[in-house]
């Protein structure tokens, strides 16, 4: 007999500060499997994050020789280098692509994963770093509000465990 395992799906509405740890959980969960949380992690500085446009460029015939127009140009050697290079950059191109996906992909998850009364404060903002850094100021908790929850939860157990 064959068991099949059922797949859950797991969707967090960020509408208040306490849905904050399991939305950016989920988020940070689908960017790091896509390898796009260095991109958009919103407790990294902006002018500190990677450029994923600029992490590729092509290899150019004239980067083995001066006015090389093309590929007969080159010698056996750089022929063989160069054709390597294109090859490798192809599959960068591959994965640089799939990044590309997972970002809009990220990007429509957290507008489909915040409550509707707080989609003014994304509309606006062009990247899925601005919407989580924008999003995280609103809703990450403090140090402090996060000390003086647990107090408050504490003391409500042990006044229902007194009675």
């Amino acid at each position: 007999m064959a068991t099949g395992s059922a797949v859950t799906r797991v969707t967090v509405i960020l509408n208040t500060p306490d849905d904050w740890f399991n939305w950016i959980f989920l988020c940070r969960d689908f960017a790091k499997d896509h390898k796009i949380w260095q991109y958009v992690n919103p407790d990294t500085p902006k002018e500190s994050l990677p450029d994923l446009e600029a992490a590729n460029p092509k290899p150019q015939l004239t980067d083995y020789k001066a006015r090389a127009s093309k590929l007969s140009d080159l010698s056996t050697e750089d022929r063989d280098s160069y054709r390597w290079e294109v090859e490798q950059w192809r599959l960068d191109e591959i994965t640089l692509q799939k990044q590309e996906r997972a970002l809009v992909q990220l990007n429509t998850e957290i507008t489909r994963s915040i409550a509707t009364r707080h989609l003014y404060l994304i509309q606006d903002l062009p990247t899925v770093y601005d919407r989580l850094v924008a999003l995280k100021k609103q809703f990450c908790p403090s140090t402090a509000d996060r000390s003086r929850d647990l107090i408050a939860r504490y003391t409500n157990l042990k006044t229902a465990h007194a009675t």
